[in-house]
């Protein structure tokens, strides 16, 4: 079953797509008539059009009693009826969001390159009448310099592209700036990191508006790992340490730890390897990586547990043990406190065999109950 094409996917220049349909049946003739729900996304040339397609693609995806379950509309930050990416792909069919006067459940501020400018008055002001009214308002990668003048994100914890991240810190120093993960929710005000963050996000909205099987389906029609938790890392934080203290006395320090993970790796032994007093580790070591020796240990060991998770099917005992962790029970705390979930939930989402286990799911162009 199919539905008229509402969104970006009919609306890029040159693009012939089939789209994948899958439906949830409704459970009982008391239920009132769905109505899709609309995804307005504010674009502005270069927009990042990955990020764009991408959230786009996802909410394409599902329909419920035979309509889809979302809209997009495209609305520009300015007067132009099309953007353009970085690229030069052009997007037609974008409304001026000053003549826009439909309904908006979620209203998406998608990155790019032309967000960077200082945000018209008008558009500021647009924007928080519709938040007002808004389910959700959302910020994709540097989308953040876009909200951010508007004060709806004064004083939540935020997050954007990791590049970037000390910049909008710099310019707003009102938002508490999150740079490591991948999404954050903040009472109904939500923000991600770069490009791919945004399928991450795009997948947890689905399932809080239409449950996890829904989300399971979208992910393995599009070959993805079920959505990633939002406290997942942006980056490897392996490599962003060695980029970050590249000229400094810390700077084999990451190589060295994370190749001795079952040692004692207390601030002594730490400071020894740098010849270091360890006060003045402490103080260094908390200047350039921005958290405490212990728990900087313990991220690495929860990212190699987590290589070990989604990699191998070693036992979690085993695992604990390779990685540095007193026992199990040491491991399940470190992934409660840092991710939010269990080793155990962590294997079932990202694991190698759960395209195997295939959660609730069916192929494409059946019908799913969904959770509702």
């Amino acid at each position: 079953m199919t539905h008229p094409r509402e969104n970006l996917a009919a609306s890029c220049t040159g693009e012939n797509a089939q789209q994948l349909t899958l439906s949830v049946l409704a459970s009982g003739a008391s239920r009132k008539p769905h109505r899709p729900k609309v995804v307005a996304f504010l674009v502005g040339s270069p927009v990042d059009l990955i990020s764009l397609v991408a959230m786009s693609s996802v909410f394409s995806y599902f329909t419920i009693d035979g309509k889809p379950a979302y809209v997009t509309r495209l609305l520009s930050m300015h007067s132009e009826r099309e953007v353009r990416g970085r690229d030069g792909i052009t997007v037609t069919n974008c409304i001026p969001f000053s003549e826009y006067v439909g309904a908006v459940d979620t209203l998406v501020a998608i990155g790019g390159e032309g967000v960077f400018a200082e945000p018209s008055n008008d558009l500021i002001r647009w924007i928080r009448k519709r938040a007002g009214h808004a389910r959700r308002i959302v910020s994709v990668c540097v989308g953040a310099f876009v909200l951010a003048p508007t004060g709806l994100l004064d004083g939540r914890r935020v997050t954007t592209h990791w590049h970037h991240a000390a910049k909008l810190a710099q310019q707003y120093p009102q938002l508490y700036i999150e740079k490591n993960e991948i999404f954050i929710k903040d009472g109904n005000v939500y923000t991600t990191a770069g490009v791919t963050a945004g399928i991450d996000l795009a997948l947890a909205i689905v399932e809080e508006d239409i449950g996890r099987a829904a989300a399971a389906s979208i992910a393995q029609t599009l070959v993805l790992y079920i959505r990633r938790p939002g406290t997942e890392a942006q980056y490897s934080s392996f490599l962003a340490q060695q980029a970050d203290v590249s000229g400094t006395r810390l700077r084999d320090l990451p190589a060295w730890t994370k190749s001795r993970l079952t040692r004692r790796l207390d601030v002594v032994t730490l400071a020894k390897f740098v010849a270091m007093t360890p006060r003045t580790f402490a103080r260094q070591f908390e200047q350039h990586f921005r958290t405490t020796p212990a728990r900087w240990v313990q991220s690495l060991r929860i990212e190699m547990a987590s290589t070990h998770l989604s990699t191998d099917d070693l036992p979690l005992k085993a695992i604990a043990k390779i990685t540095g962790f007193r026992d199990e029970q040491s491991l399940r705390r470190a992934f409660l406190q840092q991710l939010g979930m269990t080793p155990k939930e962590y294997r079932e989402r990202f694991g190698r065999s759960w395209l195997r286990r295939s959660p609730a799911t069916s192929a494409p162009g059946s019908d799913v109950s969904g959770e509702r």
